[in-house]
Formats: structure tokens, sequence, C-alpha cells
């Protein structure tokens, strides 16, 4: 594949046929094959799973919800609660 130093949105349709080695029909059978063994499926990998309790506790400590807590506090100390 050649190198284009522009984005790719900036490039007319046959620029990006040339760049990618393709037509406007799309791959053949052939390239995709080519490719499918050169670069893999195109799927995402699967997203690391972390256990429910260490997401809520991650949830308790972001920056909003920590000026909640103080927010809470310094109303319930103040008699305030409402």
């Amino acid at each position: 594949m050649a190198v284009s130093h522009q984005p790719i949105w900036t490039l007319s349709p046959e620029d990006v046929y040339q760049s990618f080695e393709i037509s406007d029909k799309g791959l053949s059978d052939e390239q995709a094959f080519d490719r499918l063994v050169k670069f893999g499926t195109n799927e995402l990998p699967e997203p690391a799973h972390r256990p429910l309790w260490l997401r809520f506790t991650d949830q308790l400590r972001h920056f909003m919800a920590l000026l909640l807590w103080v927010a809470g506090i310094l109303a319930f100390i103040s008699g305030t609660p409402q």
C-alpha cells in the first residue's frame, strides 16, 4: 500500500483506490484472503473485565462524586441536610 501524507478524507475517491490498491468494486476474493492472512480478522479484542465491586468503588472515587461527598458532609455538619 502506498503511504499518503494527507488525511484520507481529503483525497479524491480515485486517490483512495490507488492508495489502498483497490477498485471502486472493492477487493477481489484473492486480495481479501491475502489481507485476512496478513492483518487478521477485523475484530476488537475483548475488554478486560473488572469485578462489579471495583467498578462501584471507581464511581465513588470519581472527582465529581468526591465533591458531592464533601458537600453532603458539610451540609450535615452545618445542620442543613435538606
